[in-house]
């Protein structure tokens, strides 16, 4: 009987290969149970500050130890008959070894209502088609996408993320602030493929 030895570093780079090709692929529609890491209130939220969506979700391995991360684009008070809302844009997913990738998903709850952002952009866009508009650059919003002025050409806008990734939460009743604790259940649905390492 011959024995073959391999050196050290092939078995590793092997073996290194083998896991870098292993990834899993979560379908369009797929539900990911998650928590929120910190708690969010419309009297204390401010735009552009971020937050975190821990997944918790035991049917997920792929997920494990990852974070969908976001920021917040809009808070207003209750007044009136108006309710309270906090608008949000679901930017990434951070995954449990560090690695990141954008995410399309939408928030399931009565309270969230979806928008569009790339309708949103398209709005912005004609609202800043008038000829004396001034050149250089313009960020509607918090940074979701920015417009930009030429001389003698069209506004120009830079793409902003694709499908139905932001909304709005809004508070139950017309008098009251809205109020997530830490730890609050969070459920979203993703709304394009998402590959996990």
């Amino acid at each position: 009987m011959k024995l073959v030895y391999f050196p050290a570093a092939l078995t590793a780079a092997a073996l290194s290969l083998s896991v870098a090709a292993a990834s899993t692929t979560i379908s369009s529609g797929t539900s990911i149970r998650c928590v929120l890491k910190h708690g969010i209130k419309s009297t204390t939220a401010t735009v552009g500050s971020d937050f975190s969506l821990v997944v918790d979700d035991p049917s997920q391995p792929a997920l494990q130890g990852a974070a969908i991360h976001g920021t917040i684009t809009d808070v207003a008070g209750p007044g009136g008959t108006t309710r309270a809302r906090i608008g949000f844009i679901l930017s990434y997913i951070k995954f449990g070894n560090g690695t990141r990738a954008g995410i399309h998903a939408n928030v399931v709850s009565k309270y969230v209502v979806q928008s569009n952002t790339a309708a949103a952009a398209k709005q912005e866009q004609v609202k800043f088609t008038l000829p004396a508009m001034p050149y250089g650059t313009v960020t509607p919003g918090p940074v979701l996408w920015q417009m930009h002025f030429r001389r003698d050409a069209a506004p120009s806008v830079t793409p902003p993320p694709a499908g139905n990734t932001s909304g709005y939460v809004y508070a139950p009743k017309s008098n009251e602030n809205i109020v997530i604790p830490p730890g609050s259940p969070v459920t979203i649905q993703l709304t394009s493929d998402l590959s996990a390492p």
